[in-house]
């Protein structure tokens, strides 16, 4: 009996120990996630609309500037990326003999047709190459300015919601941590786990709209929804399963 007794209170202080880590973890990183949108939403597209409204420089600029100026570049090597770390890039020599290593998100649509020898136009905005362009097709480059309100407030839609449900289901655990998780407890941290991998593969069809905050949380929601109706579906089926043998128990006393 002592050794039973031990064991259940080691059993308990992991639980605890596992569950207040986890708590603290989650609301770490929804804190975390917090502060960028605070800090990043508001002023997030900013050198997006100076880039957007930046005339082009009456002449070659000795150095940054706010204007853009276009100048023709000589690829002299493609790298396309070939894992996770790994980035598409471009090597380009302008017309001064600089050579400029320039990055991109995806390989097209125009980093895939071009080769070394072809000849770009490159735009420069404020001592950075931005875009390149040939055949009537136009590439940004990595260096060009972003969205950030958007890919922040994205950012938010996929890490708070799980994140604060986490949390929640590491207070409901540490509240009980003498009894068995419930299917209760074990659906919702099932779920949180879903809402956070689900629509990380949601951007994967979504493309170029995985930037826009819309179009993610419509994705989102589809993924809730889906998730929070299997959940439901587990917990019945384990409440079901556990009154078998209680109803079972009822109908041989009264036989």
């Amino acid at each position: 009996m002592r050794d039973m007794s031990h064991q259940s209170v080691a059993r308990t202080r992991r639980a605890a120990v596992t569950a207040v880590l986890i708590l603290l973890g989650a609301l770490a990183v929804v804190s975390l996630v917090a502060v960028l949108v605070v800090t990043q939403a508001p002023d997030g597209v900013r050198d997006l609309h100076a880039y957007q409204r930046a005339a082009r420089c009456p002449a070659a600029p000795s150095g940054s500037a706010d204007c853009r100026w276009t100048e023709p570049f000589t690829v002299t090597g493609v790298h396309y990326a070939r894992g996770r770390n790994d980035s598409h890039r471009a090597y380009l020599t302008g017309p001064d003999g600089r050579r400029w290593t320039t990055a991109y998100a995806s390989g097209g649509p125009l980093l895939y047709g071009i080769g070394e020898g072809d000849r770009v136009t490159g735009t420069l905005w404020r001592g950075r190459l931005t875009e390149i362009a040939t055949g009537g097709m136009s590439q940004e480059t990595m260096d060009a300015p972003a969205d950030m309100r958007a890919r922040v407030l994205v950012l938010a839609v996929i890490v708070i919601p799980p994140g604060l449900l986490l949390a929640a289901a590491c207070v409901w655990r540490l509240c009980r941590l003498r009894a068995a998780p419930t299917p209760g407890l074990v659906a919702t941290r099932g779920l949180a786990a879903g809402l956070f991998l689900g629509p990380l593969f949601s951007l994967l069809p979504l493309g170029h709209r995985a930037e826009n905050p819309w179009w993610v949380t419509g994705a989102w929601l589809i993924i809730a929804t889906l998730l929070t109706v299997v959940a439901r579906v587990y917990v019945n089926q384990k409440r079901d399963h556990e009154d078998e043998p209680a109803l079972g128990e009822r109908h041989a006393a009264a036989g």
